[in-house]
C-alpha cells in the first residue's frame, strides 16, 4: 500500500508592534524620585523575519523563531499574530545583568496594560546601577511574570538582589490550567540576547521624562514561553473512510466501513521548562541562552543531560513527563466533538479556505532531544488519536450486523475487514490466499497474527477501538522512511516555545492499532497534515510508499 503524509511547516514575518506618538507605559502609580533611574524599554512580539536570511526554499522545514540574523529557515506563507488574550502584557519584570548573566539591578512593573504601546518606562533604584555606568549590561524582560520571577527584584536580607536567575525553571502542575498560558496574562520572555552598554552619567535620566534607553532603536523580541496546538475537523462528526488510493481518498477496498475518531490525547508532555530559551549543537555543546534557533541546533530544554542517557528503545527516564508514553493510565483525552466549541483561528493564510476551521485546542511547554538520533518515542512529545470502526452507507448487511451488534471479534487480513471468524472462513472460499491464512490458524495453531490477522475484540461497550499515533513533527527533511539512514533530521520530533502547530487528519489508510502501544512507522495509518507557524510558514510535503 502506498500512503502518504502531508506536512505544512508555517514560519512567521515580524510582527513589530511599536508605538507611534503615543507616551511610553510607566505605570500610574510611579512616583518620580531622586532615588530612581529611569530606563526605556521598546517590545516587540517575535515572529521570524522572511527576508533576513534569503533563504525561502531549502530542504529542511523549520519553525522560526530567535534573532532573524541568525540564519534560521523562513518563508513567506502567512502570519500567526496570536489572540489578544495570548498578546496582552499586563506586567513586566526588567532585570538588567552583568556580562556573566548576574542580576544587578531589577525593577517590577506592575501595571503595564497602559494604552496598548509596547514602549515602557521603568524606575530602577538607583542605587543598583550608581556602580555600573559605563559597563556593557544584557537586559532581560520577563512579561506577566510568575511569583518566583517577581522575587529578582526583592532585596534580599543583605540589601541585594538574587544574582541567580538564567537557569531558573517554570514546572507545570496541571495540563488544562497553568500560568504559563494564563489568558490576557501568558509568560513571555526574551526571543533574542539583548547587549547594551549603560550611560557614563547618570545625571539626565533621574526624570520619569527622560528615561534611558536600553533597547536604542530596535525593540527588544519577546516570546511566549509555551506552544499552541490546533486541531480542524476535516471530516463530518470524524468519520473517515479507509482509504487504499492517496491520490484519491474516497477510493477504499472497505466500502461502508469507517473509522470515527473520537477523542485525542497527548503524551511525553514536558513537565518543566526554561524561563528562557536555549539552543545548543548537537551533544549540547555550546550552549547559547536566548540564542537563535536554526535549522542545524537543538533547542535544550532541562532534561537535556538527562535525555543523552536514554537509550532509544521504550525504557528509560520518565520523571520529566505529564502524560507519559509508557502509562496510558495517565493521559488526558479529549472528546475531539468538544473541540469545535473552542475559539476558532482564521487569522492566518489570508484566510484561505484550507486554512479556515482549525480551533485552539491546548497550550504546553516545549520539548526536544539534544542528538539526532536520540529522537525515540520515549523522548518526542506526540498525540495519541483514539477512534472506533464503525458501519456506514453501503456496507454489506451481514457485516454491518456484525459492527453494530458488538458481541464478537472482528478480522482484517492485508487490509480488509471480512467480520466475524465464520466470515472469514466463508470469504476463504473465493479467496485462496485467505483460505490458507484461516486453516493456518484454524487447524495448524498458528497465531493470528503469525498468519497475518489482526483482531479487534469489541470491549464493553461493543465498540471495536482502535488507535493511532503522531509525533509532533518541528524540523523536516522530506525523509518519512524509518528504515532510512537519513530519517531522522536535527529536531525533527520536537515541540519548541511560541509556535503554533495546526494539526488536521486527511486521511485513514489503515484500520490502526489494537491497544495504545505506538509503532514506529507511524506514517503508514493517516495523513497528517502540520502547519507550524511561529504565533506562521513554510511548506513541505512528505510522502511515503509501502
Amino acid at each position: 500500500m502506498k500512503s502518504i503524509v502531508r506536512n505544512i511547516v508555517l514560519c512567521s514575518l515580524p510582527v513589530f508592534v511599536i508605538s507611534c506618538g503615543e507616551e511610553p507605559v510607566s505605570g500610574p502609580d510611579v512616583p518620580v524620585s531622586d532615588e530612581s533611574v529611569y530606563m526605556e524599554v521598546g517590545l516587540s512580539l517575535s515572529a521570524a523575519d522572511n527576508t533576513a536570511s534569503g533563504r525561502t526554499s531549502v530542504p529542511e522545514a523549520r519553525s522560526a523563531t530567535g534573532d532573524p540574523s541568525g540564519g534560521y529557515v523562513t518563508s513567506d506563507s502567512g502570519t500567526e499574530t496570536g489572540k489578544p488574550q495570548e498578546n496582552a502584557i499586563a506586567e513586566l519584570l526588567l532585570v538588567i545583568a552583568d556580562s556573566g548573566d548576574k542580576n544587578i539591578a531589577a525593577a517590577l512593573l506592575e501595571d503595564a496594560s497602559g494604552s496598548g504601546t509596547l514602549d515602557y518606562v521603568i524606575p530602577v533604584p538607583f542605587h543598583l546601577l550608581k556602580d555600573h555606568a559605563g559597563e556593557q549590561v544584557h537586559v532581560y524582560v520577563f512579561c506577566n511574570p510568575t511569583d518566583k520571577l517577581k522575587s529578582l527584584a526583592e532585596n534580599v536580607p543583605g540589601g541585594g538582589l538574587p544574582e541567580d536567575f538564567v537557569d531558573m525553571t517554570h514546572t507545570v502542575s496541571d495540563l488544562q490550567d497553568d500560568p504559563a498560558w494564563e489568558s490576557g496574562h501568558f509568560l513571555m520572555s526574551n526571543a533574542t540576547m539583548c547587549v547594551t552598554t549603560l550611560p557614563d552619567d547618570w545625571s539626565d535620566y533621574r526624570s520619569i521624562s527622560s528615561p534611558f534607553s536600553l533597547t536604542g532603536a530596535q525593540p527588544l523580541a519577546v516570546e511566549r514561553m509555551v506552544a499552541r496546538f490546533d486541531y480542524k475537523t476535516v471530516k463530518t462528526d470524524n468519520i473517515y473512510p479507509v482509504s487504499s488510493n492517496p491520490d484519491d481518498i474516497n477510493e477504499t477496498e472497505n466500502p461502508g466501513v469507517m473509522v470515527q475518531l473520537t477523542d485525542a490525547a497527548f503524551f511525553n508532555v514536558a513537565r518543566s521548562f526554561w524561563y528562557l530559551r536555549r539552543v545548543a549543537d548537537e551533544g549540547l555543546t555550546d550552549i547559547s541562552v536566548c540564542g537563535a534557533e536554526t535549522a542545524d541546533n537543538y533547542v535544550v530544554d532541562p532534561y537535556a543531560e538527562s535525555k543523552m542517557a536514554i537509550s532509544e528503545d521504550m525504557t528509560g527516564e520518565t520523571d520529566f513527563f505529564h502524560a507519559d508514553i509508557e502509562d496510558p493510565d495517565s493521559w488526558d483525552w479529549t472528546p475531539l466533538a468538544d473541540l469545535a466549541d473552542t475559539e476558532e483561528d482564521s487569522e492566518w493564510g489570508n484566510d484561505a479556505p484550507e486554512t479556515r476551521g482549525y480551533h485552539i485546542w491546548r497550550y504546553i511547554p516545549e520539548n526536544a532531544s539534544p542528538k539526532q538520533d536520540f529522537q525515540g518515542w520515549n523522548i518526542s512529545t506526540g498525540i495519541a488519536f483514539r477512534g472506533r470502526i464503525v458501519s456506514g452507507t453501503g456496507c454489506d448487511p451481514e457485516l454491518k450486523a456484525v459492527l453494530d451488534g458488538g458481541t464478537e471479534p472482528v478480522y482484517v487480513y492485508k487490509g480488509i475487514l471480512y467480520g466475524s471468524w465464520d466470515m472469514v472462513q466463508a470469504a476463504g472460499e473465493t479467496n485462496e490466499d485467505l483460505k490458507v491464512a484461516w486453516n493456518a490458524v484454524e487447524n495448524n495453531g498458528v497465531s493470528y497474527s503469525d498468519a497475518g490477522f489482526t483482531v479487534y475484540d469489541p470491549d464493553e461497550n461493543g465498540d471495536y477501538e482502535t488507535y493511532y499515533f503522531h509525533r509532533n513533527v518541528h524540523n523536516d527533511n522530506g525523509i518519512d522512511d524509518p528504515e532510512s539512514a537519513d530519517y531522522l533530521c536535527p529536531m525533527k520530533f520536537a515541540v519548541v516555545r511560541n509556535n503554533v502547530y495546526k494539526l488536521a487528519v486527511q486521511a485513514i489508510f489503515s484500520f490502526g492499532l489494537t491497544d495504545n502501544t505506538p509503532v514506529e512507522d507511524e506514517y503508514a495509518y493517516m495523513m497528517m497534515t502540520v502547519e507550524v507557524l511561529p504565533w506562521v510558514t513554510k511548506e513541505y510535503e512528505i510522502i511515503i510508499e509501502e
